[in-house]
């Protein structure tokens, strides 16, 4: 075989010095002409313009990583340095180690946007790799011996190794030398060390051990690897075999056949990933680091089940970003980690959110990757006239530019086209203990309600810890599951031009955050906060955060309404009612950028009439809905009466009671739908402490794009194991073993189906109809050079392009690796030929 990897890189477009310039003096992020301007026409292609510009995001990112190439150099001066390529890792037991940074792959990207030989920075690589060594992987490092020793240090090679699979993939042809490129992969990829206390050390190749989801034995105790580490270490196990196997065909580097399987086990994990999202779900900062193994599985592997796998759970995420963000910004719940500035809640305000939601180091990081892809970024031009691009979230951006994923059309449009921004999801992961480690130990919820200028987000409630098992690694409040409040999140500048989108403090935020989790052992038998009280343009709570944008008072109850349409040429607009009492809180929003006909006299009108009952329970006619002049005779006002009249009387403190804890209460939008929900403050339901759940909705007759019906209602004790329901992500399997997965958009009518009922014959149709499958023969490969035994995957492969054709199924590929050979052949089915390394030829001599 061809020691080369069977990867082809594309390249992108290249730039002149004056295009440079231009990113030294427009070097915010990423540049300032990529993002679509609200109020765009529909009409207007907004995804060619985003796709059209996406060298240029690279091109921005990459030099934001590099700064200035002539200041790049190899050996460290101090730690941490960023524009070292070696970093000297001082572990606590056991020698110190230079490993290489994340620079290295920024400085391989730099000569393909911006080519100059004069800083030489490939070959610099080149030498930084001679001199790197590998490390120890994984949780712990090499002086961690049992219970007393667990902080001994840290491993985390693994997350160097994520960066040094491009640079063998895709850049393997431009290392300058044959002993760089060896040690890379012979060294730096094959000799990563897992070290598990008690257990046989394992290494970054050959085969998975029976029990790889273990960290290690203490005191006879089994501590579980973490998800990010389990999923990174087999991932570079899995693509540096590959690697290894071109240079050594032995069993042990065949991934279809050695010791546990290592394509087998990834399969297993992707595909739970897509069945029930992750243990560690939202993480900060590990979600991107699983990430990054995606990433790599969907551009690298060999095996067309793990490439296309890893590209479905990739599609899964960006849907999932896309309806829980707002120009990027997300305040999701989320499980590690549970400290610092990823937890910090207003100081006068306690319990409610003051962490930043774009560029600082409690922001959620994945997005970067989505500024890139999708290139909707506003809201950074929004907050800053100037803002550049840290190095950290450069080389960030890098990664993503170097890999193969792309958004698909259908998911890039949530993203950019704001009036298609209409969505009501819901997602749901339970308990699945059956998996090794037992991580997925979670039953809880995230709830979207999407509108062109606004999303309502629930804030979830807390879970246990990820990592079962004690002496200072599981039993962590790090580890845990946190709520975070409902949150209201303005698009753009409708709360007003002043209002900045990068806090948190400036949201809306209904109910306390919480990682007080419902637990019979270690935190009574009761939990903290439950925050799902959210509908379409409805939200519900006990306890609030109004930011003063919103002019609501913080120590008054009553009826407040928020006029924030049209300020100046911004188009997103909304009207909010809100209702306050002793605590209690409910507030409908409505979209003035979907209906600027609808004026705010018509909002309050219709507020106070369909809902009196709600507003003004007295007695006997607290069952049944006022009319005006009613409410006013409760009141004690006289008609007409105006509203500032009635918020005066409401706020005295003469209103009767709206509200009951733990009991159901309906309310009425604008748009129809009749909202039943419940708000308690007593422990009343579902064993917490406080919360808020929408218990049904009567959707309204009208326009389905307003009441969001195609939504429809979803009871958790009736069906605890759908993942997926709502209007863009939608669990449609019934097997209960099988995963089938639609993603949709309403708008355009088309729709992704991700089925993997079949753990080795995944199949994904695209937005068009194409249909993508993996397993079953659906792609094969032919080395004329091999004389092994013959089964057409990549590790024992045809030697004969008649015999690749006999297997292939109808419509599927054939993959040719460099070689001679003459044969005679026809083909009469559907197949695809593909030269592995682009040096084929075929004809007749």
């Amino acid at each position: 075989m061809d020691t080369r990897p069977y990867y082809r890189r594309s390249k992108p477009k290249q730039h002149d010095r004056q295009e440079v310039n231009i990113f030294e003096s427009l070097s915010y992020y990423p540049t300032s002409d990529l993002s679509v301007p609200l109020g765009s026409d529909p009409s207007v292609a907004l995804l060619d313009l985003a796709n059209s510009l996406f060298d240029a995001r690279a091109a921005a990112s990459v030099r934001a990583s590099v700064v200035n190439p002539l200041s790049v150099y190899i050996d460290p001066i101090k730690k941490d340095d960023p524009r070292s390529l070696l970093t000297l890792v001082e572990y606590v037991k056991g020698p110190n180690r230079l490993h290489l940074t994340d620079m290295c792959l920024a400085a391989m990207a730099y000569d393909d946007y911006f080519p100059n030989k004069s800083h030489d920075l490939r070959s610099k690589v080149s030498q930084a790799i001679m001199k790197a060594e590998p490390g120890y992987c994984g949780s712990f490092g090499p002086g961690v011996t049992g219970a007393f020793s667990s902080e001994d240090g840290e491993g985390n090679y693994d997350l160097t190794q994520m960066w040094l699979l491009p640079l063998a993939y895709s850049y393997y042809d431009e290392l300058q030398t044959r002993d760089a490129r060896e040690r890379l992969i012979n060294v730096l990829l094959a000799q990563g060390i897992i070290h598990r206390p008690n257990e046989d050390d394992t290494y970054t190749s050959g085969g998975a051990p029976n029990d790889w989801s273990r960290a290690g034995l203490i005191l006879g105790v089994t501590i579980p690897e973490t998800e990010n580490h389990v999923l990174m270490i087999a991932t570079t196990r899995y693509l540096t075999n590959q690697l290894l196997y071109q240079r050594n065909p032995s069993q042990q580097f065949d991934n279809r056949r050695n010791s546990e399987n290592c394509t087998e086990q990834l399969l297993n994990l992707l595909r739970n990933q897509l069945k029930n999202d992750f243990a560690e779900y939202n993480a900060k900062p590990y979600q991107e680091e699983t990430r990054h193994a995606l990433l790599n599985l969907c551009s690298y592997a060999y095996d067309a089940e793990v490439r296309l796998g890893a590209r479905m759970v990739l599609d899964y995420i960006s849907a999932h970003i896309a309806v829980s963000s707002n120009d990027l910004r997300r305040m999701v719940p989320f499980r590690r980690r549970n400290e610092g500035d990823r937890v910090q809640q207003i100081p006068d305000d306690p319990g409610f959110m003051d962490v930043s939601l774009l560029d600082e180091h409690s922001a959620d990081q994945i997005t970067v990757q989505f500024a890139l892809l999708a290139g909707n970024t506003r809201a950074y031009q929004n907050n800053l006239s100037f803002w550049v691009i840290p190095q950290n979230l450069g080389h960030e951006m890098t990664f993503g530019a170097v890999s193969d994923y792309r958004l698909p059309p259908s998911i890039h449009d949530l993203f950019v086209n704001d009036l298609h921004r209409r969505f009501f999801q819901r997602l749901h992961r339970h308990l699945m203990m059956d998996e090794p480690g037992q991580q997925r130990n979670a039953d809880n919820m995230e709830i979207y309600a999407g509108s062109p200028s606004y999303v309502i987000t629930a804030g979830g409630r807390p879970a246990r810890w990820v990592i079962p098992g004690d002496f200072g690694q599981g039993y962590k409040a790090q580890n845990v599951g946190v709520a975070v409040p409902i949150s209201f999140m303005p698009t753009g500048h409708s709360a007003g031009a002043d209002v900045k989108s990068n806090t948190a403090r400036d949201l809306i935020q209904i109910l306390h955050f919480s990682d007080n989790f419902e637990d019979d052992i270690s935190h009574g038998s009761h939990g903290g906060t439950e925050n799902y009280g959210v509908a379409p343009d409805f939200a519900c709570g006990f306890a609030s955060h109004f930011p003063t944008w919103t002019g609501v008072p913080k120590d008054k109850d009553g009826i407040f309404f928020v006029n924030k349409k049209l300020h100046g040429d911004e188009l997103a607009g909304f009207f909010l009612a809100i209702i306050k009492w002793q605590g209690f809180v409910i507030m409908e929003a409505f979209d003035t950028w979907l209906h600027p006909d609808v004026s705010f006299e018509q909002f309050k009108n219709h507020m106070m009439a369909d809902n009196s009952s709600i507003m003004f329970k007295a007695g006997g006619l607290s069952a049944r809905p006022l009319s005006l002049k009613a409410a006013a005779q409760v009141l004690g006002i006289s008609v007409p009466f105006s509203f500032r009249q009635l918020i005066a009387v409401a706020g005295s403190g003469n209103i009767p009671h709206p509200f009951n804890s733990g009991q159901e209460t309906i309310y009425t939008t604008f748009n129809g739908n009749r909202i039943h929900f419940v708000i308690w403050n007593k422990r009343e339901l579902d064993n917490h402490e406080v919360g808020s759940i929408i218990t049904k909705i009567e959707y309204g007759g009208g326009n389905p794009t307003d009441t969001l019906k195609d939504a429809g209602n979803y009871y958790p004790h009736r069906d605890p194991y759908q993942f997926l329901t709502g209007t863009i992500l939608k669990s449609v399997d019934d097997s209960g073993d099988g995963v089938v997965m639609e993603i949709h958009n309403p708008f355009l009518g088309t729709k992704i189906t991700l089925d993997w009922h079949d753990l080795w014959h995944p199949k994904r149709i695209s937005e068009s109809g194409e249909v993508e499958e993996a397993g079953n023969n659906h792609e094969v490969w032919v080395d004329s050079n091999w004389t092994g035994p013959f089964e057409g995957d990549f590790f024992r492969p045809f030697n004969t392009l008649a015999a690749a054709v006999n297997a292939v199924a109808d419509g599927g590929v054939i993959k040719i690796l460099p070689g001679t050979r003459s044969e005679r052949l026809s083909i009469r089915k559907r197949v695809r030929l593909v030269a592995a390394l682009g040096e084929v030829m075929i004809g007749a001599r």
